[in-house]
């Protein structure tokens, strides 16, 4: 009995970031750089509903670093469905942001290269996956879409989005 609530306690401890607080643990890392995330694609817009979609995209992701759409132009307003399809053979990402924010999560994914995101502008593929994100655009800039995995970003993998007005 003593050896299985030692044990569970242990794990508890081990899957509580609060509990090693100023500890360094991947996973509370994981869950802090994921509550940071929380708000930062606002700027660019919101999560769309795939009832409202005016704009249906496919592309791929590919082992050459790149998406199969280089820019795209879009108006304020639009709701855009990106279907996303990994053809290569290692894991690949299809973030929305700013470019001052695909740059600053480029740089922390850089200390934690396994971490998934869960996060409503952003997709996580496996090789052979394909993944929908829908996305209200209620922002006019350029923005990107990006693979903020070590070396892909650097490597060309992005996406220039231009939105202008709707007019």
């Amino acid at each position: 009995m003593k050896k299985s609530f030692s044990a569970a306690l242990l794990t508890m401890l081990l899957i509580s970031p609060s509990a090693f607080a100023g500890v360094a643990s991947p996973i509370a890392d994981s869950i802090q750089h994921h509550n940071e995330m929380k708000g930062q694609h606002d700027s660019i817009g919101i999560p769309g509903k795939s009832t409202e979609v005016t704009k249906a995209l496919n592309l791929t992701a590919n082992d050459q670093m790149r998406f199969s759409i280089d820019t795209l132009d879009l108006k304020k307003g639009d709701i855009v469905s990106f279907t996303v399809t990994n053809t290569g053979q290692i894991h690949h990402e299809f973030v929305l942001g700013t470019r001052d924010k695909i740059e600053m999560h480029r740089k922390e994914m850089q200390g934690m290269p396994n971490m998934k995101h869960s996060d409503s502008n952003a997709l996580s593929l496996k090789s052979g996956e394909t993944k929908t994100l829908i996305w209200k655009f209620t922002s006019v800039g350029n923005f990107l879409a990006a693979c903020t995995l070590p070396g892909h970003y650097e490597a060309g993998m992005i996406t220039t989005i231009k939105v202008g007005n709707s007019q």
